[in-house]
C-alpha cells in the first residue's frame, strides 16, 4: 500500500525558446492596435514564434532531453511520461506521449497526454504529485509541454487582441519521488463552464469541417464571439477566482500571502498583472514579468522558474506560488518549497 504522504518534488527542469520573435511594430502593422497600445496597456513587446522545425512536439522533446540531462537518471528510470503540451501541434489526434518515449529511449515508462488548456501543466504537476503518493510503482515522471498557437492567431482580427501575445516554445520537469530539493506543497483548481463558448476555432473539428469558404473567413483561426459580453462576466470573477485558488493553496500548505517569496505567472496585461503583485504583497524583483517572450501558455510557469534561477531572483528556502488560468474557464494555483528539503527560510 502506498505511503499516505510521500514528497514528491521537481528534481529538473528545462525550456526551449525558439530564437524567431514578432514583435510589437511587426503585429501593429498587420492589425488595429497600434505598437504603443501593446507596449504599455498589454503589457509586452515581443513574442517568440517558430522558425523551421520549431513544432510544439519538436520544441518539448529538446526541452525533455535536457531535463533529462540535468536530473542525471537513467531514462529507464523514468516510470511515466505525462505530454501535456497544447492539441495544436504537428498532427491531429495524434498520441504525443509514446512519441516522447520513443525519441527520449524511456523504454520502461507508460505514458498519457491531458489537456487543459494553458493550465496543463500546472495540472500535470499536481496530478504527478497526486500519483506519487497514490502508487508505489512510480517514483520518476517526465513532463513535457510544447506550444504553439500563435499559429491560432489572426492579427487582423479585433476581437483576439488579448490573445496576440499567443507565444511559441517547450518546457519539461522530471518529478521525483522523495525527491531532495524543490518539494511541491499544495494546490487547488477552480473552473467555469460558463465560458465554454467564448474562445474557439470555429472549423476544424467534426460538428464543422474546414472548408474553402471558412478559409477564406478565417475561421481557421481562435475567435471569440461575443468579445463584449465575455470581458464584462469575467472581469466579474477572473481575478476574484484566482485570489481564491492562491489562498486555498497556500492554506493548504500552512502558508498566507505574507509568506510568498516569489511568483511564477503567465503573462498576463500589466494592470492585472500589477494587481496581483499589489494583493500578494510582491515587489517588481519577485517574480519575472515574461514581456519579451510572450505567452508560452502552460509553459509560462516553468520558464519562469528558469529565468529566477538564472537572474538569481530565486534562493533557497523561498516559497514558490505558482499560477496559471485558461479559457474554458480554468485557474490554478501551487506551491513548492524551492531548495533542499528542510532548507525553510
Amino acid at each position: 500500500m502506498a505511503h499516505p504522504r510521500p514528497r514528491a518534488g521537481i528534481l529538473s527542469l528545462a525550456t526551449f525558446i525558439p530564437k524567431h520573435y514578432h514583435d510589437a511594430d511587426y503585429i501593429a502593422a498587420r492589425s488595429e492596435t497600434p505598437a504603443d497600445i501593446i507596449r504599455t496597456k498589454l503589457g509586452w513587446y515581443q513574442k517568440n514564434v517558430g522558425g523551421p522545425g520549431d513544432h510544439p512536439v519538436a520544441m518539448g522533446l529538446k526541452a525533455g532531453r535536457k531535463a533529462m540531462y540535468y536530473s542525471g537518471l537513467d531514462p529507464e528510470e523514468i516510470d511515466l511520461v505525462i505530454w501535456s503540451g497544447e492539441e495544436h501541434n504537428e498532427w491531429r489526434n495524434w498520441p504525443v506521449g509514446p512519441k516522447i518515449q520513443k525519441e527520449l529511449g524511456l523504454g520502461r515508462a507508460w505514458s498519457f497526454d491531458m489537456q487543459q488548456r494553458c493550465g496543463t501543466t500546472m495540472v500535470a504537476l499536481k496530478l504527478a504529485t497526486d500519483m506519487i503518493r497514490a502508487d508505489d510503482s512510480i517514483n520518476n515522471i517526465l513532463i513535457v509541454t510544447g506550444y504553439r498557437n500563435t499559429d491560432l492567431i489572426d492579427y487582423a482580427n479585433p476581437r483576439v487582441r488579448w490573445m496576440f501575445y499567443l507565444s511559441c516554445g517547450g518546457a519539461a520537469c522530471v518529478v521525483q519521488r522523495d525527491c531532495p530539493k524543490n518539494e511541491i506543497l499544495s494546490a487547488h483548481n477552480m473552473t467555469d463552464g460558463s465560458f465554454t463558448w467564448d474562445v474557439y476555432v470555429p472549423q476544424g473539428g467534426s460538428a464543422e469541417a474546414v472548408t474553402v469558404e471558412g478559409l477564406a473567413q478565417g475561421k481557421q483561426y481562435l475567435d471569440v464571439l461575443d468579445p463584449v459580453g465575455m470581458k464584462q462576466r469575467l472581469e466579474k470573477l477572473s481575478l476574484s477566482n484566482w485570489l481564491v485558488c492562491i489562498d486555498q493553496a497556500l492554506a493548504k500548505g500552512g502558508h498566507t500571502r505574507a509568506d510568498v517569496d516569489y511568483l511564477c505567472t503567465l503573462l498576463v496585461k500589466r494592470s492585472a498583472h500589477d494587481y496581483l503583485m499589489g494583493q500578494l504583497g510582491l515587489a517588481p524583483e519577485q517574480t519575472r514579468y515574461l514581456e519579451e517572450f510572450g505567452h508560452h501558455g502552460q509553459n509560462d510557469q516553468i520558464l519562469s522558474l528558469e529565468l529566477g534561477l538564472e537572474e538569481g531572483l530565486l534562493s533557497d528556502g523561498d516559497l514558490v506560488l505558482m499560477i496559471s488560468a485558461g479559457i474554458g474557464y480554468a485557474w490554478s494555483a501551487l506551491t513548492l518549497r524551492w531548495g533542499p528539503v528542510g532548507g525553510e527560510s
